[in-house]
């Protein structure tokens, strides 16, 4: 995973995907290890967008308040996957960008 939300959405589709595969699914034994896995997948997912909404969250409130500028709190910032590296200045932008 490359840590960022799209991966994240491929992952959760390659589960649904595996889940609804008949197949696969009736040996109970793999039903039950795809079942507890999904599960796994599905409360640090809910994390993953949580934690997501609250640096959107608060990068509006930042502009809102016009506090937003070249040294932004490492705790909202955010980072692309290591094939798409940004200097922090290209980040900013494109965080700003995204919330206007």
């Amino acid at each position: 995973m490359q840590n960022n939300l799209s991966d994240l959405n491929n992952h959760l589709f390659a589960m649904l995907e595996q889940l609804g595969n008949d197949e696969e699914m009736t040996d109970s034994k793999k039903l039950e290890s795809t079942l507890a896995r999904a599960n796994g997948m599905c409360k640090i997912s809910s994390q993953i967008l949580k934690t997501a909404s609250l640096q959107v969250s608060a990068l509006n409130t930042a502009e809102r308040c016009g506090l937003l500028n070249d040294e932004m709190p490492a705790l909202i910032a955010t980072k692309d996957s290591a094939s798409n590296k940004l200097t922090a200045e290209k980040q900013r932008q494109k965080l700003l960008e995204a919330v206007r």
